[in-house]
């Protein structure tokens, strides 16, 4: 499997998005139509979608932001993990509704996901068989889609193994490659809220270096110190807890949990900002 090589000066290989701040002052490009309201609340991102006034259904408000992912063509791996919630009901996802996130571009490998209050469906191609997948309504869920090459893919839902097989090719491929999420009313109104959104180069196992720049910094002990509590929903840090597969960075001794073992590792491999 190839597997980047970067310097301790490289610039990091992954983008995040935390919900703190509107998307397009961090490099998100919004698509509005017919003015929907959103709003930052509490390090959420809450997208409010209804039928347009006077306009027929279906359809109705939306909005959609896309970020460029050119600068991860080539390497070996990639993920994308974002952790939401919607209100909307299953019967918008067959109008693409609603709550989607895509990675896709102008050609190539797609992985498109479409998720309500309680189901996520991915399309991966139209001669590919559609996964469809249960959610616990009224809660927020954690997702994370592995990808290494032309090898495997593979998707979580909540650090539990969804899916996994042999991709149709790498991705990205080529600089035509975003990513891209929305809120969509197709005749429900329905309100998403976006807890974060990353992706990028997935760290190597036991590098205690998230962003992948070849240097463990406080930048990467942000996520460290996730996986190491339970700051946030849906991630078991501690002494014998499965901190899930987006936590592999942070445990240094390999033995699936992320403690204060693997923080006396950390430390050691702490090397301050040049």
């Amino acid at each position: 499997m190839f597997l980047a090589t970067i310097s301790a000066s490289a610039t990091p290989q992954v983008i995040v998005y935390e919900g703190t701040d509107w998307p397009e002052t961090l490099g998100w490009t919004p698509t509005p139509f017919c003015d929907p309201p959103r709003t930052l609340v509490d390090g959420w991102f809450h997208q409010e979608v209804s039928p347009c006034p006077g306009d027929p259904l279906p359809g109705g408000q939306q909005e959609s932001f896309k970020h460029d992912v050119a600068a991860f063509v080539g390497f070996g791996t990639f993920f994308l993990e974002w952790r939401a919630e919607s209100t909307g009901p299953a019967s918008e996802i067959i109008g693409v509704a609603p709550a989607s996130i895509v990675a896709g571009g102008n050609f190539g490998t797609n992985y498109h996901f479409t998720f309500a209050r309680d189901q996520i469906r991915l399309i991966r191609d139209n001669l590919l068989p559609i996964l469809y997948h249960a959610l616990v309504p009224g809660v927020p869920h954690t997702y994370r889609l592995e990808l290494y090459g032309d090898d495997a893919y593979v998707l979580y839902i909540n650090n539990e193994l969804i899916a996994e097989g042999v991709p149709e090719g790498a991705y990205p491929q080529n600089d035509s490659a975003v990513i891209s999420f929305r809120a969509k009313c197709w005749f429900e109104p329905s309100v998403t809220r976006w807890d974060y959104i990353r992706f990028g180069v997935v760290p190597l196992d036991a590098s205690g270096d998230y962003d992948s720049d070849g240097a463990v910094t406080h930048d990467d002990f942000y996520f460290f110190h996730e996986c190491l509590t339970n700051v946030r929903p849906g991630i078991n840090g501690g002494p014998d807890n499965d901190a899930g597969p987006g936590c592999r960075f942070a445990d240094f001794d390999a033995d699936a949990d992320t403690d204060l073992a693997d923080f006396a590792d950390f430390q050691n491999a702490f090397a301050a900002p040049e």
